[in-house]
């Protein structure tokens, strides 16, 4: 008779998850597939980086494109104001306008702060998705974004009504090295061919 029982209490739950409405698809990949069939993104990071002994904050206009990588503009603080850059990887080398900036490098050389965006870009479109939950009400993505001793972790935060990100850590060996607030978040609108 317990047997019987037994086996009874375990077969019910199997049941009556069979009876459960179908799962939407999951939020990351649903995002995923609208960036890369928009063609990119932009929108407007509020960074801070995250040397160890001192922190650097500054705010980009912010233009991503799987294909093109970032293109970057600082709108602030006022003094390096307009100064505009084209980031295709995370390397510590950036080119500027012919300009060098001294913001330096994190994540021992494996980031610069003002790849951050491509960074970022590169996650949502295509990185591996380590982990997915809720916190705070906001959805928490994790992304891994290259290998062993180079290999940044992404966490970025997601509203769920519209879907966009709203905040974004990256961190290197277990440390945050940047934070990001995203806001003005929009999907770039696919251009049309149009018949002459």
């Amino acid at each position: 008779m317990r047997k019987k029982l037994a086996l009874l209490l375990c077969t019910v739950p199997m049941l009556l998850s069979a009876c459960s409405a179908k799962r939407p698809a999951q939020p990351p990949l649903t995002f995923r597939t609208a960036l890369l069939q928009s063609g990119g993104c932009s929108f407007t990071a509020a960074i801070t980086a995250d040397y160890g002994e001192s922190a650097a904050s500054f705010t980009l206009d912010c233009v991503f494109s799987p294909e093109t990588g970032a293109s970057v503009t600082v709108t602030e603080p006022e003094s390096i104001a307009g100064i505009q850059a084209q980031v295709k990887d995370t390397a510590a080398s950036v080119s500027y306008d012919g300009m060098q900036l001294g913001l330096g490098s994190l994540a021992d050389g494996n980031l610069a702060p003002l790849a951050a965006p491509y960074v970022l870009g590169q996650c949502w479109a295509g990185e591996y998705i380590d982990a997915t939950g809720t916190e705070d009400g906001l959805l928490r993505t994790t992304y891994r974004m290259g290998y062993e001793e180079k290999e940044l972790v992404v966490d970025t935060w997601f509203s769920q009504e519209p879907l966009a990100p709203v905040r974004a850590e990256i961190s290197f060996e277990g440390r945050m090295v940047l934070r990001t607030d995203i806001s003005a978040f929009s999907m770039r609108q696919p251009t049309q061919l149009t018949e002459e």
